[in-house]
């Protein structure tokens, strides 16, 4: 069996990045701590103030946005010599910005939680305006990131099922705003989506960036 990492590096950096992951999944937390929420409202939902035990989701988000940046500044690090350095540089500043906007976005959390109880629009709450534009930046950001290594290596299976599944999670996020079925699956699907992403994303570099054989399939 043919060996995945080199040294031992690449496994802390899997395991920082793998941590990174199972913080940004908040979902299931939140049925242990604010059900009401995680059943019927955004991941958002689950920090905005009053709510129950928002502290830790708030501190998760953190701590999950500053993993991932500590992640990106290894890889840039590790990887600044190689020819695809411009490719790695795009890809990196995509995390980085899905880092600092998951941070951003979290320390802005809604006054309001909208599955709840009846909210005031962004016009007139400016925070859920801005806590909105950073969070769908971090969202912009962090599929591009992945559009880019799967773009550049299109044979490999996994990237291909990660691109797959934010397709899917834009077919089911339709089925729900439609109503043709309740609940909120749609959004631990795409949590836990990101989580992975975020777990592979050494691994990745890794292979695509040219440090793997040249016929080689992920």
């Amino acid at each position: 069996m043919a060996r995945i990492f080199p040294d031992k590096f690449w496994w802390w950096l899997t395991a920082l990045a793998a941590l990174s992951g199972v913080l940004y999944s908040s979902w299931p937390l939140g049925y242990v701590f604010n059900p009401a929420v995680a059943k019927a409202g955004l991941a958002s939902g689950l920090e905005a103030l009053h709510q129950p035990y928002n502290w830790l989701f708030i501190a998760a988000d953190i701590a999950s946005g500053l993993l991932i940046l500590l992640v990106c500044w290894l890889l840039w690090l590790k990887h600044r010599t190689i020819k695809r350095r411009r490719l790695l540089d795009i890809v990196l500043l995509n995390m980085v910005i899905f880092g600092v906007g998951t941070i951003a976005d979290t320390l802005l959390p809604m006054h309001c939680e909208p599955s709840l109880q009846h909210c005031p629009s962004f016009t007139v709450d400016y925070f859920l305006l801005f806590h909105g534009i950073f969070s769908i930046l971090a969202a912009l950001a962090l599929f591009f990131g992945l559009a880019l290594l799967w773009w550049q290596e299109r044979r490999s299976r996994v990237l291909a099922s990660l691109v797959f599944g934010y397709v899917l999670f834009g077919l089911t996020s339709l089925i729900e705003v439609v109503g043709l079925k309740g609940g909120n699956w749609s959004q631990h699907f795409y949590l836990t989506l990101c989580s992975v992403w975020l777990a592979f994303l050494p691994y990745a570099v890794y292979h695509v960036l040219g440090k793997s054989k040249p016929d080689k399939i992920i």
